[in-house]
């Protein structure tokens, strides 16, 4: 049975992670639950353990969620409501030796079409299942042939819609809504320097100080990153840690930002209140005031720096993309970028 089952084969992978990050197997645990997600709730051929009566019981789980798959007594952070959809998900189980490329392709269908899931996040989706199918098969899981065929030839088509990100004006007027010390240094950190919002949340309270320039950051595959301090964030930190409460330490030291309840504030605090100033700037179009969030500021980082004429590559060590391909996605024109462009030709001046 065990050949078959795959929550024996989901742990099984993730114990082959050796040398992993707990970060990165925390991401390949989530995508392998996803899709066990969808195969419990729209494959129904492939349940072999779990009653497909108590189905209702875990989408009503998942709506108190908002969709996400959660277990709240045992999570860092509070909730309002107790939420069980994890715990729920845990009772069933599908046979692995039966996932075809018909439910391969609908799952993505389903990803893209119903969820409306962003390329890199389908992207990620699908290199996680491709590793976690070539271990089976490697390990002598009769998984199809052609499931395996599938997962290797599939391709997620290109987005055209461009980043979401603030201009000039806008990051101004961003800014001056909010009121808050705390937020403000926070928005700056992630304005001015491009930071990830797990890299703004780890901040200690001595990693920054009135005479610090730069900060080295530790990435993926343990590569390093240096990015300088701007002086208005220096700023913008004194001005907050003259308000900023006495914590004790955590795990990772003294945190820098903390949160009313005097802890390492959570990312989610931070997407909330982003949420709350975006919605207050009326000069934003619908699409952003939606989409403001920090990986938003993160790409306006990026943005005005290039319209800046940073070189691209010295935004991609900043950003601490591995791959220029990664950048390049901010290297959008306008068409005034465009029209400028042609008026710079060297010809102009001679044919007109």
């Amino acid at each position: 049975m065990e050949k078959h089952s795959f929550n024996h084969a989901g742990a099984y992978f993730l114990d082959s992670l050796t040398g992993r990050s707990d970060q990165t197997k925390v991401a390949y645990e989530r995508d392998l639950l996803q899709f066990k997600l969808y195969a419990v709730l729209y494959r129904h051929h492939l349940i072999t353990r779990g009653d497909r009566a108590d189905l209702d019981e875990l989408k009503a789980e998942l709506d108190k969620g908002r969709g996400k798959l959660l277990e709240t007594r045992f999570a860092a952070r509070n909730y309002k409501s107790e939420v069980r959809s994890r715990t729920l998900l845990d009772r069933y189980d599908i046979d692995v030796t039966r996932i075809s490329k018909e439910d391969i392709v609908a799952y993505f269908n389903y990803l893209e079409s119903g969820k409306h899931l962003s390329r890199s996040t389908l992207l990620r989706r699908l290199a996680s299942l491709r590793r976690f199918f070539r271990l089976l098969s490697k390990e002598g899981y009769a998984v199809p042939a052609e499931t395996l065929e599938k997962l290797d030839d599939m391709e997620i088509r290109r987005e055209r819609r461009l980043p979401v990100a603030l201009d000039h004006d806008e990051a101004l007027e961003f800014l001056d809504v909010i009121d808050n010390p705390r937020d403000k240094a926070m928005v700056l950190v992630m304005l001015m320097m491009g930071l990830r919002i797990s890299e703004v949340v780890q901040l200690n309270v001595d990693d920054i100080g009135e005479h610090t320039t730069g900060i080295t950051f530790r990435g993926k595959g343990a590569k390093e990153r240096y990015v300088p301090v701007h002086p208005a964030v220096r700023d913008a930190l004194i001005t907050y840690k003259a308000t900023r409460p006495e914590v004790t330490r955590d795990a990772f030291g003294e945190p820098m930002f903390v949160s009313r309840h005097k802890r390492r504030i959570d990312p989610s605090t931070v997407r909330r209140f982003i949420k709350g100033y975006a919605k207050r700037v009326l000069a934003l179009e619908a699409r952003k005031r939606q989409k403001m969030s920090p990986h938003k500021l993160r790409h306006t980082f990026a943005t005005l720096l290039l319209q800046g004429d940073v070189d691209i590559r010295h935004i991609q060590e900043l950003l601490g993309h591995e791959n220029l391909s990664t950048t390049e996605i901010y290297t959008s024109v306008s068409k005034q970028d465009l029209t400028k462009a042609i008026d710079r030709h060297p010809l102009d001046s001679t044919l007109r």
